[in-house]
C-alpha cells in the first residue's frame, strides 16, 4: 500500500489536481527539470505535502548524503529526497501538485505503482513529465519536443510549437509513468527542453520557455525576470567567450549547419564544453 511507503504533512482539498514531475539525473540535461519545478514551488509559494520513503528506491552508496562537519561535530545530514509540494491554483480549475526528485536507483516499477496510487488517491486529472535532453542545438535556442497520450495533445503541440517527440534509445523512469499512465487511462504529457552539449549549467533559456508554456496551458501567471536576469547574464558571458575562444565558435557554426541541414548529423563536431571558460553560476 502507498500508505506504507509515504509522510504525508497536509491532506488539502485537492481541485482536478495536476501533477508535474521532474527528476535529477540523466533525464535533466540544462538542469530543466529541476530548475523549471523549483521555480514554480517558489514563486508559487508551492507547501511540501509528502514525501516518499527514499530507503526503498535509492543506493546511497550511489547517490551519497552530503554532510556537513564543523570543528570535528556533525551538522547536518542531507539525503535525496522524493518530495510532493502542493498549489492552490486560484486562477483556474486545477491545483497543482510538484514532484521533485532523483531518479530512482532501482525498483521503478514498484516506484512507478505508488505514483499511481497516490495519483489516484489525490484525484489527479493529468500529469506533466517535464525533462531535459542534450541536443545539436544552440544556446540561442528554445527548443522544446513533446510525447502525449491522449490525441487531442497533438494539435495542441503544433500550435504551441511543441515539437512532435521522435526518438529511440534509452530512457528512463519517465517511459514507466507513461506506460502506465496510458493503461489507466490516465493523461499524461512530456515537456522534453534541448540543451546544447557544450554548455554546462541551467539552460534559463529553456527553463523560461518550459515554465511559460505549462503557464499558458493551465491558465496561471508566473513572472519570469530572476530567470530572465540570469540568462542576461549568460550571454552576456558566453558572448566574451565566443569572441575569444575559435575552437568553441566553430563548433556553433558547425551545429548552425546541422540545424539548418547544410552539414548532416553524421558529421557532427567532437563534443566540447565550456565549463573550463565560463564563470556562471546559477542564482
Amino acid at each position: 500500500m502507498a500508505e506504507d511507503f509515504i509522510r504525508l504533512y497536509q491532506r488539502p482539498p485537492f481541485r482536478s489536481p495536476i501533477l508535474i514531475a521532474g527528476f535529477e539525473g540523466w533525464a535533466n540535461a540544462g538542469n530543466i527539470a529541476l530548475k523549471s519545478i523549483e521555480y514554480i514551488i517558489q514563486k508559487k509559494g508551492a507547501t511540501l505535502m509528502a514525501e516518499i520513503d527514499q530507503d526503498r528506491f535509492y543506493q546511497f552508496t550511489q547517490n551519497r548524503p552530503v554532510v556537513t562537519i564543523k570543528e570535528g561535530r556533525l551538522q547536518d545530514i542531507c539525503l535525496k529526497k522524493i518530495r510532493f509540494y502542493f498549489w492552490s491554483n486560484k486562477e483556474g480549475n486545477n491545483d497543482f501538485i510538484l514532484l521533485k526528485a532523483q531518479e530512482p536507483d532501482y525498483r521503478w516499477s514498484a516506484f512507478v505503482q505508488v505514483l499511481f496510487q497516490l495519483c489516484k488517491q489525490w484525484g489527479v486529472s493529468l500529469i506533466i513529465s517535464v525533462g531535459g535532453v542534450h541536443d545539436d542545438v544552440l544556446h540561442t535556442e528554445a527548443v522544446v519536443s513533446g510525447v502525449y497520450s491522449f490525441k487531442e495533445w497533438r494539435d495542441i503541440f503544433i500550435k504551441k510549437d511543441i515539437h512532435l517527440t521522435e526518438y529511440e534509445g534509452p530512457s528512463g523512469v519517465h517511459s514507466l509513468i507513461m506506460q502506465k499512465a496510458e493503461k489507466e487511462s490516465c493523461p499524461v504529457v512530456g515537456l522534453w527542453g534541448h540543451s546544447p552539449l557544450y554548455l554546462t549549467g541551467t539552460n534559463f533559456r529553456v527553463v523560461i520557455r518550459i515554465i511559460n508554456l505549462i503557464a499558458s496551458l493551465f491558465a496561471f501567471s508566473i513572472e519570469t525576470l530572476e530567470l530572465e536576469g540570469c540568462l542576461k547574464e549568460f550571454e552576456r558571458e558566453i558572448g566574451e567567450i565566443l569572441e575569444t575562444n575559435t575552437e568553441l565558435r566553430e563548433y556553433t557554426e558547425k551545429i548552425k549547419k546541422i540545424r539548418s541541414g547544410e552539414l548532416r548529423k553524421k558529421d557532427t563536431p567532437k563534443v566540447i564544453n565550456i565549463k573550463d571558460f565560463i564563470r556562471h553560476k546559477d542564482s
